[in-house]
C-alpha cells in the first residue's frame, strides 16, 4: 500500500450538535494516518446545525432524497457540501491532489453521495470514496456504486441474509429507496428494490439506534468489550483499506 494524501470530510445530518461526529473524525483520522499517509479532516454541516430551523432542514433532506438521476446537480445538501469542501481546499491546499473520502451520518450521507458525484463530474479520475452511516436511502449514480459503502444498524447478522430484508434497528435507514422500475419478462415493468443501491453494504449489531453509532462508553459497549464506535470504525476502515 503506497503512501497517499487523504482529505476526509464528515458531513452531519439534520439538527446535529457541533461535536457529535468528533470522536468518529478522530478515530478515522488516526486510522488513515497510520495505514495510508497524511490526512486532513473536517466536520461539515450541509443542512445546518441544531441552531437552524429543523423543519427547513427536513424539507431540504426530503427533497434531496427523492432526486432522480437527471436532477442530482440540483441537490441542496450536495451543492452546499461541495462549496464547503472547496472552501477547505482553498485554506488547506497542499502540494499534491489528495484522495477524497466523505463519511456522512444520516442525511449527511445523502449529501455525501451528491457532492461526490459533483466532484467526480468536475474533476474526473477516481470517484471520491463515500460511506453512508445510518442514512436514508437515495439513488446512487451508476458511476459511484462501487465506491459507496452503506452502513446500517440491524437486529440480525444472519449469514447470507440480504441486507435489504434484515430487521433494521435504525428507523432512518427505512426512509427513501434504492429501488427503481425495470423491464422484466414479457416486457412488463417490475420493481427492483436494489436497482440504484450501492455495491457495498454492512450491517452492524450496535447497542441503541440512529444516534448511537459513534458512542464509545457504557451502556454502548457489548459483551465482548467492543463499543459502538469501535464496531463502526472497524467496518469503515476495513472497506477503505481495500480501496486505497
Amino acid at each position: 500500500m503506497s503512501n497517499k494524501d487523504i482529505e476526509l470530510y464528515l458531513p452531519a445530518g439534520v439538527a446535529t450538535s457541533p461535536l457529535f461526529m468528533e470522536r468518529l473524525r478522530q478515530a478515522l483520522h488516526s486510522g488513515l494516518e497510520t495505514a495510508i499517509g497524511s490526512v486532513r479532516s473536517s466536520l461539515l454541516f450541509p443542512y445546518g446545525d441544531r441552531e437552524r430551523s429543523l423543519l427547513g432542514q427536513l424539507r431540504e433532506v426530503g427533497r434531496d432524497i427523492r432526486l432522480k438521476d437527471g436532477w442530482l446537480d440540483g441537490s441542496l445538501g450536495g451543492n452546499r457540501l461541495l462549496a464547503m469542501i472547496d472552501d477547505k481546499r482553498r485554506t488547506e491546499s497542499g502540494a499534491s491532489r489528495p484522495r477524497t473520502i466523505i463519511v456522512g451520518h444520516s442525511a449527511g450521507g445523502v449529501a455525501a453521495v451528491h457532492a461526490a458525484r459533483l466532484l467526480h463530474v468536475r474533476e474526473g479520475g477516481s470517484p471520491p470514496l463515500v460511506v453512508m452511516v445510518g442514512s436514508p436511502r437515495c439513488r446512487i449514480p451508476e458511476e459511484l456504486r462501487d465506491t459507496v459503502l452503506y452502513v446500517y444498524a440491524a437486529r440480525t447478522s444472519s449469514p447470507g441474509a440480504r441486507w435489504m430484508t434484515v430487521r433494521l434497528s435504525d428507523p432512518i435507514t427505512r426512509l427513501g429507496s434504492f429501488g427503481g422500475w425495470q423491464i422484466g419478462r414479457w416486457r412488463l415493468p417490475s420493481w427492483r428494490m436494489d436497482k440504484h443501491a450501492p455495491a457495498h453494504a454492512s450491517g452492524l449489531r450496535i447497542i441503541g439506534g440512529h444516534a448511537d453509532y459513534f458512542r464509545d462508553q457504557p451502556p454502548f459497549v457489548n459483551a465482548l468489550g467492543l463499543s459502538n464506535l469501535t464496531l463502526t470504525v472497524d467496518v469503515v476502515m476495513r472497506w477503505l483499506r481495500e480501496r486505497l
